[in-house]
């Protein structure tokens, strides 16, 4: 219980605007998605993306230091290099039920 309770307080959901001036990046509702290979991220149906903060170890700086306004995909994944750092679809984009 001790553990639950620390990772709880470790990873907070904070909302983030990442639609900056100076990237296109908009979310899609429903679709979910993973900042930095790290925190997990969803889009509400206002398009605030609402990301854990959880400290990541060991991560690599090129995820945070990439040329933002950029985007590339992996695999299936869309990824988009914005203020926060490096943001991927998972689950390929699929729209997922808002209540899940």
């Amino acid at each position: 219980m001790k553990i639950f309770l620390g990772v709880f307080l470790f990873a907070v959901i904070v909302a983030v605007n990442a639609s900056g001036d100076d990237d296109d990046f908009k979310c899609i509702p429903g679709v979910k998605y993973q900042e930095n290979n790290c925190n997990g991220c969803h889009c509400s149906n206002d398009q605030l993306l609402g990301c854990t903060r959880m400290g990541c170890l060991n991560q690599d700086p090129k995820l945070y230091n990439c040329e933002k306004g950029t985007t590339w995909k992996e695999g299936c994944e869309q990824c988009w290099c914005i203020d926060m750092g490096t943001l991927c679809t998972t689950g390929c984009g699929k729209v997922h039920d808002q209540h899940q």
